[in-house]
Order: C-alpha cells, then sequence, then structure tokens
C-alpha cells in the first residue's frame, strides 16, 4: 500500500468501500472477521459504537458522512474515509471521492462533531458483529462448510435429544436439550 496524491492506493488501485452486499460475500467466502489491523470485528465495534463516549470512534479507515460543516457547506452530506487522526491537533483528514485533497476536520470537544459514521459502514459493522459467532440468525454467512457442519451437529443433537432409551420417562426433555443444544454447543463447535 502507497500514498499518491494524498489516496492511499493497494497495487495502484484505491480500495472500494466495503458495502453489505461485499460484506456478506466475503463472510461466506470463508473471510476472517478478525483479519486485519485493527480487525475487522474491532473496527465494526467502533462504528456501532459511534454515539457512546469514545473520542476516537473515528478510527483511520472508517467511512464517515460530514456533517454541519461552516466552512464548506457543500461539503455537508458527502461520505469519505477518514485517512489520518491527530489527537494532539484533534483534527481528522477525510478523504472524499473527487476531491483533490484531504479535509482536515477538527474535533470539537469530545465528539467529531462533523462525523458521522456513513449508514452502510453501520450496517456492514453490524454484519460483521453478527457473523462473528454462529447462531441460527447468522448461519447464512458462514462459509458452506461451516453451514453443513451446523447441520450435521444439529441433527446428531436432534438424535441425543429424541433417544427414546435415555429419555423415556421424560417426555419434556427432547425440546429443552435441542434448544439447548442449538444455543450453546452449536455456537462454539461451528467456526469459520
Amino acid at each position: 500500500m502507497k500514498k499518491e496524491n494524498g489516496i492511499f492506493k493497494i497495487r495502484g488501485r484505491v480500495p472500494r468501500a466495503l458495502t453489505v452486499e461485499r460484506a456478506r460475500a466475503l463472510l461466506r467466502g470463508d473471510a476472517d472477521p478478525l483479519a486485519g489491523a485493527p480487525s475487522a470485528l474491532e473496527r465494526a465495534r467502533v462504528l456501532c459504537s459511534w454515539s457512546e463516549s469514545d473520542p476516537t470512534a473515528a478510527a483511520v479507515g472508517s467511512t464517515v458522512e460530514i456533517r454541519s460543516l461552516v466552512s464548506r457547506p457543500s461539503m455537508n452530506g458527502k461520505v469519505g474515509v477518514v485517512v489520518s487522526a491527530n489527537a494532539s491537533t484533534a483534527r481528522f483528514g477525510v478523504r472524499v471521492a473527487g476531491e483533490a485533497k484531504a479535509l482536515a476536520l477538527r474535533r470539537a470537544l469530545q465528539w467529531p462533531a462533523n462525523l458521522q459514521p456513513a449508514a452502510e459502514a453501520v450496517e456492514v459493522g453490524r454484519l460483521i458483529l453478527k457473523a462473528a459467532e454462529w447462531s441460527p440468525q447468522s448461519h447464512e454467512l458462514f462459509p458452506t462448510a461451516a453451514r453443513k457442519r451446523a447441520v450435521e451437529v444439529m441433527r446428531l443433537g436432534y438424535l441425543i435429544a429424541w433417544d427414546e432409551e435415555r429419555f423415556d420417562s421424560r417426555e419434556g426433555a427432547a425440546p429443552e436439550l435441542a434448544d439447548i443444544w442449538r444455543g450453546f454447543v452449536l455456537p462454539r463447535v461451528v467456526v469459520r
């Protein structure tokens, strides 16, 4: 990765934004949500907790929407990527597509007042957090091999839960055991 004209490029190409569809495809294709520095999982947590009291929420690489700029009102509503953050000067550098250079935005008090996470970026962050651990809701976000393993492990759970020799005197044990199996065993067994 190198910087040309104020834009970071990877092998001569400008990296494209991570859309929800692309994140979903990467997760299904066995992408590791813990890869990178900071990890995609950590960046997702930052995006989803933006409104909390973290003054460093606008981490480098975050997709943001510019808001309430007085000096350049034409930039309000545009989406960009944070390319630099300087705690000592309380400024963020934001690269907006089509602009010659990155904007330097001052952070007001604790909050980056002129920045808000882009809706698409927050949605991607939520998707990555959702896909971190297996659940019935995140099943479709796992690679094919992991989904097949989840089905096999759940079938095993049903065989154990409905074993007539083991639970002949307790009719109600089967659904409870299947629920425990789904909620506790599968998330620990099914991994990327």
